[in-house]
């Protein structure tokens, strides 16, 4: 077993080091999965005994042990077929705790895939309405979504409950280090757009500008994180 664990993790490292930043070419490939946490290393866990994760991928840097559940947003290498997990969140009482009437609902990690103006894709067939979303947060291609849902007696269609983004944080005073047509960077590694960005009336960021922001986990080219939602601290006095 250990033989086989410092061969993965040497193959992990080595692509890691080699792509610098976390790529997701195909959203569809990224599955959420339940589990266990069933083994505990220092920096390296495991989930259900094949589900590969490093410690910096948890939610909240939640603590991790043995037995604790989760849900994870899996990716399969292509060449080596071992699964690795980008995204973990830890199970608090709370989200275990199921009402009587709600034994069928289930937590997901979704990702989106395509937006337009009347809905938000997670799949290739499954939306979900735009207008369930209001204020700061507008879902945009790559952000992760935590979806409560059940499924529809007969078929597999999910019938959504709730959806929020997977998880969000305040950060305040970091500056405005990139900027490209619509888009930008925040702090040289918080990824921006026009097109889906909260903030004052008038205000569009620039280089230099230090900012609040809102962010949120998000898969994009060479980012993990996007700011929905952005305040010049100049303006705030």
């Amino acid at each position: 077993m250990q033989r086989i664990l410092r061969g993965i993790l040497n193959f992990f490292w080595r692509r890691a080091e080699s792509d610098g930043k976390l790529q997701i070419q195909d959203n569809f490939k990224l599955k959420s999965v339940r589990g266990i946490v069933t083994h505990l290393c220092p920096d390296y866990s495991w989930i259900n005994e094949t589900i590969f994760f490093h410690i910096s991928v948890v939610i909240d840097n939640m603590p991790v042990s043995i037995g604790r559940r989760v849900i994870a947003l899996v990716e399969e290498d292509e060449t080596t077929h071992i699964l690795k997990a980008v995204k973990v969140k830890i199970m608090t009482n709370c989200d275990c705790d199921t009402k009587p009437s709600e034994l069928d609902r289930e937590l997901c990690i979704m990702c989106v895939t395509s937006v337009s103006r009347d809905n938000i894709y997670i799949s290739k067939e499954t939306s979900i309405p735009a207008q369930l979303f209001s204020g700061e947060f507008m879902p945009y291609k790559g952000d992760l979504l935590l979806i409560d849902y059940s499924l529809k007696p007969g078929n597999s269609n999910m019938n959504i409950h709730t959806v929020s983004p997977l998880n969000s944080q305040r950060i305040s005073e970091v500056c405005v280090t990139s900027i490209n047509g619509r888009t930008g960077v925040v702090d040289d590694f918080i990824f921006f757009t026009l097109d889906s960005l909260h903030t004052l009336p008038g205000y569009i960021p620039a280089l230099n500008d230090i900012v609040n922001v809102v962010v949120v986990d998000s898969i994009q080219s060479h980012y993990t994180c996007r700011v929905v939602a952005m305040f010049p601290v100049k303006m705030l006095y």
